[in-house]
């Protein structure tokens, strides 16, 4: 069993050792119109509780964006129990008599994103997901990274240099960004230490050149694997129905892979919320972008390509990693998923995850549509 040895050790943890947490959740569909049937929509930056989380043109356009517990959107559960494993055991939604069936919740753990707001811009644009910089000898170390990436508190980051790191900083190891100003930050060793204030000092500045980048291989299993992508607006899209490419590096570490020849198309004027290229008929997908025949995850974006533009708006290139599905086939009548007896059994819930919902609109559902449900989440 996941994370425990037994279905008796599993008991004794959550009822003897208090190790159990029951989130509560209560999301609305967006107010900016009916969510349309046969289309995906990501409720991170809808209302409700958790509150909507600001996607879009935070930081630097086309940088990656870290998403994390205790980060507007995400439901809270329970933060870091290193060195325990926490567990999915249960989950359920209810949807208010008003809104209409069948609907698909799917629950996500949302790596990040890349804000893209160059939607009227053709052809590949290279995404932030590295830069060079240098460091302070100081308690804490200050960070400054080269031009262009303003990276926002959270960031998962490993170094590599040249020569030597500054004595304090260590190769292979992840670190977590807190932005002090534009371009500059601490770095704490853990999400734990991230959200205490605990950052790391570096006794000399190293040699060479230093390079930071962005990891993201602490919320999965291995690097990358069952990493997914999907695009959503923050504003709007504007007039234009582009095919959508990504180049990305693969879960083993190939660069230079590119979403298939059959490529999504963009929805015009998709609403904020939209999974942009989802709904019916040709070149409609979702939730997520199809990846190249045999790859099972994504590193990192590396590229985001409109062969024609959008006349105006903001998307953005969100990872995560699917946890869970919920079908919900009647108003008014709650969905469950047991987890410890259904497979896939008890998922993983990472420290730092940051878990939204996604949603499949069977039948045209109105604005402000009320839902609400529960995790019940375990760990030994």
């Amino acid at each position: 069993m996941s994370g425990f040895s037994s279905l008796d050790d599993l008991i004794n943890e959550m009822t003897v050792n208090g190790k159990f947490l029951r989130a509560d959740w209560n999301k609305l569909t967006h107010a900016t119109g009916v969510q349309a049937a046969g289309t995906w929509y990501a409720l991170p930056h809808a209302t409700g509780n958790p509150a909507a989380m600001t996607l879009g043109a935070v930081g630097t356009n086309l940088a990656f964006h870290p998403a994390y517990e205790g980060m507007a959107g995400s439901i809270y559960h329970g933060g870091p129990v290193a060195p325990d494993t926490k567990h999915l055991i249960n989950a359920s939604a209810f949807s208010a008599a008003a809104t209409t069936m069948p609907a698909i919740f799917m629950l996500v753990d949302m790596i990040g994103w890349y804000p893209v707001t160059t939607t009227t811009t053709t052809g590949n644009q290279a995404l932030i997901n590295s830069k060079t910089f240098t460091a302070t000898a100081a308690t804490p170390t200050v960070l400054t990274l080269a031009a262009t990436w303003d990276a926002q508190t959270g960031t998962p980051l490993r170094f590599t240099t040249t020569t030597t790191l500054p004595a304090g900083l260590s190769l292979n190891t992840t670190y977590y960004w807190s932005r002090t100003g534009p371009g500059t930050g601490n770095v704490a060793t853990s999400y734990a230490n991230l959200a205490a204030g605990t950052f790391v000092a570096c006794s000399d500045t190293g040699t060479g050149t230093h390079t930071a980048t962005v990891y993201i291989g602490d919320r999965q299993p291995t690097h990358g694997a069952g990493v997914q992508a999907f695009l959503t607006p923050s504003v709007a899209l504007g007039a234009g129905t582009p095919n959508i490419q990504l180049t990305y590096t693969d879960a083993s570490g190939n660069t230079g892979n590119t979403t298939p020849t059959t490529l999504p198309i963009s929805n015009a004027t998709a609403p904020i919320g939209q999974i942009e290229y989802s709904g019916t008929g040709a070149g409609k997908c979702g939730p997520f972008v199809p990846l190249a025949a045999g790859d099972a995850g994504i590193r990192q974006v590396d590229q985001f390509n409109y062969n024609v533009t959008h006349t105006s708006g903001t998307t953005n290139v969100v990872l995560a990693r699917p946890l869970l599905t919920l079908p919900m086939t009647t108003i008014g009548v709650a969905a469950e998923r047991d987890l410890v007896n259904q497979l896939p059994s008890m998922p993983r819930v990472y420290d730092g995850a940051c878990l939204v919902w996604l949603m499949y609109a069977g039948a045209a559902t109105p604005v402000a549509s009320a839902f609400y449900g529960h995790l019940d989440l375990a760990w030994g």
